[in-house]
């Protein structure tokens, strides 16, 4: 795909996948295949996928000797008496006719009328079962439904129906139930798992989480409405492809079509209705008791039962709101401006007029801005600071410069614009907002901690931008200089932005003191806490990383920025030895960012779920979220991560073996950024060996392990000794031996070195790891492997258990060599998309091709006789292959070939490689 291209592939044409609904479609088969049930009702709103449902669960039916009839009450004769039932006695040829049968005659004697419809119907559908599916089942006539439930009672048909929400149950229907003959199934939306899953296939190519998320709130988990806003948006150009991912790029705008479907079901609302709708689509959502039209909490009440509104329960009050996101566009877009200006000013006069709270006076401020009337700068600026701590970034970006128009005068509405706008991934309007926040400072300066943090916002901004750590640097050396009293706070900023540049020691030398200064306020040394949890555990200092982060967790920090102290905890557990651990706090940081539209923190949150799951082993998945992490840095930001995540790609590309594409995507960097050198090096050493220069490889990857050794970035240097020991493992022949295990001792000794000068067990598992490749032994590698496993380091693991049995095969110990192997391969199985060939190619089998047959399905528990005649060989020939095999593998008999158990991790893991820093925030 081409970079910003809005090709729409395949979703626009067609019917869309049937996705995420298979355990959905299993209850509904079982229940009809159930023999008490009679008849299976679907019920759930329009677009949920009802009828798609029962088409699914008719077409699997159908393969287990059952024939399905279909009817719908969308036609235009169903209202009329046993219109429903018409299209069975319709014909498509004469074969098909049933002469002689006038419905309207037989209507007047039920016997003969159930006796000529199970006749068609029995006719229609053979000998076998046969299923009646029926769409909208409340549209049909009284008399049609009165005699489904007869066929039904009678035996000659199930039934499987569809009713809209709110719609009513037909009264016969109701009699079945009653009689626990018929079962209820509520079709639920999509999650977003099954949303992000369609769009892709629908779209044809990868869609970055955070526009699936979008999208699939915006749909509500609705498939058609999901369907119309993805095709919406991509006619629209605001969903496009960017570094072959699809990413949103402004608001999901709906087809015609979704606006119509919409517009047909508010047709049958009264007026008392509709100016209800209206005002939730304006002001939603809307205490009940701010509704003051006549005939209002009636209307809602009507309006709830029909699906329509949902009312709950907030803080005291009942809020009323539209029961679907989307219904907001597509009613405003029908609404004149006028009628939304005069339901916004009367709401306002209505709020305005009851003593309103502080909460309300910012509504009032907000429904009087989107009016067009004056509002005071200080009230605008009251509910952008508002706006700002709730983390609604775009509505803080509104009325920050709303109240800027109004005449706010100082820094103050510069610097929350700023913020909203880096959020919301305007890099260039955040630059100009803290500019003017800054001038305006220096101008008239109103307190040193705006000051501070005007300063510190604009080094954020510039570090954002690649090589753009000097001048954030230099900007908070100056406000240091200016402002002595907040130097922590400085500190802080500081210590964040230089663990990002891999300068690990720098960073918590910067606020080293702090952490041991008694008498900090509970929220600054949170803030340290924050800043000195990843170069703690990079420096090795685990346990007292782990201190660090136990603190944030607990403190106000995780109320005040959920999405940011999880991601700080999932980078420390990351650098430090917890794969797991980091992995389900990214997964919620992601969750927290995208639900606030932090493009920020999204970007951090994809970039280190890509680094978590590399390190695990999982290479597809960690392919995808660096896929997401690379367009969306180039859409919307920070652009500084855009290097370190295509470095982390191109190591991703060579664990996969796909060496062509990582140097490919290294060919495309940008040489002198200081972001993401680590990753872009390590890959280059890594291809350098691919290339038959190994010995080139180690002693770079050494070089710069001691570059990284004095900026204080252990793990990065121990990560790099590991991958030199890795390339050295597999150099023999092409590095002489002696020099080779010289130079493995050396790099075995100094990653030992390193991890005596910490408690990392993710040291201490390198350590281990890479003195078995230099001093190869069974026990060495076994201990690796084990290490890898508590850690959750899968892939490691795998290729440690299978060193561990080259290694014993090579000391004759063939039955232990196969148990290892066999481990390192059911290993294997849990890390989609490795190049494992290197560990599957070095099975060390000393059976021979035939031995090996028959030896494997002896262990599947097959007899003598059943291996003989499956490989058509003699029991005698079989008899002597398993003695000649048991004597291979040093076994006594039939009894010892039994498959190793699997021994899976359950707990987390640390990286290989670095992972992104905090500054982000």
């Amino acid at each position: 795909m081409t970079t910003g291209t809005t090709e729409p592939g395949p979703l626009t044409e067609g019917e869309w996948e049937f996705e995420g609904r298979d355990a959905l479609l299993d209850r509904v088969t079982s229940a009809i295949e159930a023999t008490p049930a009679l008849a299976v009702v679907l019920l759930g709103p329009t677009g949920i996928g009802k009828s798609r449902l029962a088409a699914e669960s008719a077409a699997r039916l159908g393969a287990s000797a059952w024939s399905a009839l279909r009817l719908s009450g969308r036609t235009s004769v169903t209202s009329l008496p046993l219109g429903g039932l018409s299209p069975l006695f319709a014909s498509s040829g004469a074969e098909d006719a049933a002469p002689g049968v006038d419905l309207t005659t037989l209507a007047a004697d039920p016997l003969s009328l159930l006796a000529a419809v199970t006749a068609r119907i029995r006719s229609l559908g053979g000998p076998g079962r046969i299923l009646v599916v029926v769409d909208d089942l409340q549209a049909f006539d009284d008399l049609s439904v009165a005699l489904l439930t007869q066929l039904v009672h009678s035996g000659v048909v199930k039934l499987l129906a569809t009713i809209g929400d709110g719609a009513p149950i037909p009264d016969a229907l109701l009699a079945l139930w009653s009689e626990s003959a018929a079962v209820r199934i509520d079709v639920p939306p999509l999650d977003s798992a099954a949303s992000e899953a369609l769009l892709a296939r629908a779209l044809g190519g990868s869609v970055a989480r955070r526009t699936a998320e979008e999208l699939h709130r915006a749909a509500g988990g609705n498939p058609l409405f999901l369907r119309e806003l993805c095709a919406g948006a991509v006619r629209a150009g605001t969903l496009v492809v960017e570094s072959g991912v699809w990413q949103l790029i402004g608001e999901p705008v709906g087809t015609p079509a979704l606006g119509e479907v919409i517009a047909r079901r508010l047709r049958a609302i009264t007026p008392a209705q509709l100016d209800v709708i209206e005002r939730l689509a304006v002001c939603q959502p809307l205490p009940v008791r701010e509704l003051h039209t006549p005939g209002a909490r009636t209307s809602v009440t009507e309006l709830e039962r029909a699906g329509l509104v949902v009312v709950r329960e907030s803080g005291g009050r009942m809020l009323a709101e539209l029961a679907q996101p989307h219904y907001v566009g597509v009613i405003r877009g029908t609404m004149s401006i006028l009628r939304v200006e005069d339901i916004l000013i009367e709401q306002a006069d209505i709020v305005a007029s009851a003593d309103p709270t502080p909460d309300d006076a910012f509504r009032v401020a907000v429904w009087r801005l989107d009016a067009g009337q004056p509002a005071s700068p200080e009230l605008l600026l009251t509910g952008a600071r508002l706006a700002q701590l709730t983390h609604d970034h775009a509505l803080a970006a509104k009325l920050s410069q709303a109240a800027i128009d109004a005449g706010a005068t100082g820094g103050l509405p510069h610097l929350i614009l700023a913020d909203a706008l880096r959020r919301l991934g305007d890099a260039e309007g955040a630059r100009s907002a803290a500019e003017a926040g800054s001038a305006h400072d220096q101008t008239a300066p109103a307190a040193e901690l705006l000051s501070v943090r005007i300063a510190s916002t604009l080094a954020l901004i510039r570090h954002d931008q690649p090589g753009g750590i000097v001048d954030a640097l230099q900007l908070l050396s100056e406000a240091d200089a200016r402002f002595p009293t907040h130097s922590a706070l400085i500190a802080i900023t500081r210590s964040m932005m230089l663990f990002t540049v891999e300068r690990t020691g720098e960073a918590l030398a910067e606020i080293e003191t702090l952490l041991h200064t008694p008498g900090l306020p509970a929220e600054l040394r949170e803030m340290v806490a924050m800043a000195a949890a990843m170069p703690l555990a990079g420096l090795g200092r685990w346990s007292e990383s782990q201190e660090e982060v136990e603190r944030l967790l607990g403190g106000g920090m995780i109320a005040r920025d959920r999405a940011f102290a999880l991601f700080t905890a999932a980078s420390a557990s990351l650098v430090g030895g917890s794969l797991d651990v980091a992995r389900r706090w990214a997964l919620e940081a992601l969750s927290e960012s995208v639900q606030f539209d932090d493009e920020v923190s999204t970007r951090y949150a994809e970039l280190l779920l890509g680094h978590v799951l590399l390190q695990i082993g999982q290479v597809s998945s960690a392919t995808r979220w660096l896929g997401d992490a690379i367009a969306g840095a180039s859409v919307k930001g920070p652009k500084n991560l855009h290097r370190v995540a295509l470095g982390t790609l191109a190591l991703a590309h060579i664990a996969a073996g796909e060496t062509d594409a990582a140097e490919t995507v290294l060919r495309s960097l940008r040489t002198d950024a200081p972001e993401g050198n680590f990753h872009v090096r390590l890959a280059e050493a890594q291809l350098t060996a691919v290339r038959g220069q190994p010995a080139a490889a180690i002693e770079r990857l050494r070089a710069d392990a001691e570059h990284h050794v004095a900026s204080g970035a252990i793990y990065l240097a121990t990560a790099l000794l590991f991958q030199a020991a890795r390339i050295g493992s597999r150099a023999e022949g092409v590095i002489p031996a002696t020099a080779l295990t010289a130079t493995l001792r050396l790099v075995a000794d100094r990653v030992a070195e390193l991890a005596a000068s910490g408690d990392s067990p993710l040291f201490q598992a390198r350590a281990a790891h890479t003195r078995a490749v230099a001093e190869p032994s069974a026990i060495g590698f076994t201990d690796a492997g084990e290490r890898w496993l508590q850690l959750g380091a899968t892939l490691s693991a795998a290729e440690a258990f299978a060193a561990a049995g080259r290694a014993a095969r090579v000391a004759g110990r063939a039955h232990e060599a196969a148990a290892l192997h066999d481990r390192a391969l059911h290993l294997l199985e849990s890390c989609p998309g490795a190049d494992t060939s290197g560990i599957r190619d070095s099975a060390p089998d000393v059976l021979t091709r035939r031995e090996r047959e028959v030896v494997d399905l002896a262990r599947l528990g097959l007899t003598s006789q059943e291996i003989a005649s499956r490989l058509f060989l003699s029991i005698r020939t079989v008899d002597n292959h398993l003695q000649s095999s048991y004597g291979k593998l040093g076994i006594g008999g039939r009894r010892d070939l039994i498959a190793p158990s699997a021994q899976t991790s359950a707990s987390p893991s640390a990286p290989i490689s670095g992972s992104p820093g905090p500054a982000a925030r």
